[in-house]
């Protein structure tokens, strides 16, 4: 589990860092301040030797373009300075660092002539930028991994990755970490991957019950190949049973998220605007079953929130919590510069009762 996490010259950030991280971490902030940029660097890191994570963060805007994908990763868009990434935990003393920096790539594309042209033209394109990963972990072992992102084709958003890497070094060098963004379809098919698992090993009862605390007369889910693609229904005790994306955004949203904690025991989930489609009248049960649902598969939540109703009910949820496992995190800018304000269940309680705006 991650304690502290620095961000340097990373999308928005040009230097931040937050502290006393819990199991459930709770951030927000203005418009535009970086709330979705902090939880998109957290995922960098939790793959340090993965290019993927990075190179996707774009698609994942709806931003379809290899030209830009690595230049937007950096603060103010200059890549001459590299990205670091530094978080300590309670792996040890030592930090997991991640440094990020590009570098020119004259591959060689070969081209051949038609049949009965026995000539080959070697020619070299433009220089094509490569994404570095240098990941130096707590043991101070170094992984050094290559990647970029070109067209595939003339589908515009057909990209593909490339990488270059030593699998015998990467392996077992990724730590277990899934984003869920604010937006996008209510089940994606890894939410249906991702049941189907927990069915196969019998686990599928421990959804079922954080599903019912917005739905309490739900019954039982099931994954049935009606179509082209399989996809997942709910059974209320009537008939016929219904997609789960007819039953409501907040269930699709609670249901997303618990497979995703199910999915990472021992790693981290990030959550978007996590109060998307929640009624506050169920919130303070959400996160209590968020909250033990997370604990029994060691799992650190990270969400962000636009909602004050959100962030009170997770406070009440935890208003008993011995071990003081939330924390609040407001980003602001204070003389130029963003920083991470931390509010502790005690600290909050009394930004509440005082009336203080906390979002």
């Amino acid at each position: 589990m991650y304690h502290t996490f620095s961000v340097k010259n990373f999308r928005g950030f040009d230097d931040l860092t937050i502290e006393g991280l819990g199991r459930i971490n709770l951030i927000g902030g203005k418009n535009n301040i970086g709330k979705t940029a902090l939880l998109e660097a957290l995922w960098v890191h939790s793959g340090p030797t993965d290019p993927g994570h990075a190179l996707r963060l774009d698609l994942a805007r709806g931003l379809a373009d290899p030209d830009s994908a690595i230049k937007n990763l950096f603060y103010g868009f200059d890549s001459s300075s590299a990205i670091e990434l530094c978080a300590h935990g309670d792996w040890g003393a030592e930090p997991r660092q991640l440094m990020i920096y590009t570098e020119e790539n004259p591959r060689i594309q070969l081209s051949i002539g038609g049949p009965g042209n026995d000539r080959l033209d070697i020619h070299t394109p433009n220089p094509q930028k490569l994404i570095v990963l240098a990941y130096l972990d707590e043991s101070g072992e170094e992984t050094i991994v290559k990647g970029w992102l070109e067209r595939d084709g003339d589908n515009a958003r057909n990209l593909t990755i490339g990488y270059e890497r030593d699998e015998a070094a990467t392996a077992g060098r990724l730590l277990t970490g899934i984003f869920l963004s604010g937006s996008g379809p209510g089940i994606s098919s890894q939410d249906i991957e991702r049941y189907s698992r927990l069915e196969i090993d019998g686990r599928q009862d421990e959804v079922l019950q954080i599903l019912q605390v917005v739905e309490p007369a739900l019954q039982r889910l099931t994954v049935l190949a009606t179509g082209p693609e399989p996809r997942l229904y709910a059974d209320f005790g009537t008939k016929p049973l219904i997609p789960v994306q007819l039953t409501g955004e907040g269930m699709s949203r609670i249901l997303s998220v618990a497979l995703a904690i199910a999915s990472a025991p021992g790693g981290m989930v990030l959550v978007d605007e996590i109060e998307n489609g929640l009624h506050y009248t169920v919130m303070e049960k959400v996160w209590k079953a968020i909250a033990a649902f997370a604990r029994s598969y060691d799992v650190q939540i990270f969400a962000t929130t636009h909602s004050r109703e959100c962030v009170y009910h997770a406070y009440r949820a935890f208003e008993a919590d011995e071990e003081e496992e939330m924390r609040f995190y407001r980003i602001d800018r204070a003389y130029g510069k963003l920083r991470a304000v931390m509010y502790n269940r005690k600290k909050l309680g009394i930004a509440f009762e005082d009336g203080l705006g906390i979002r």
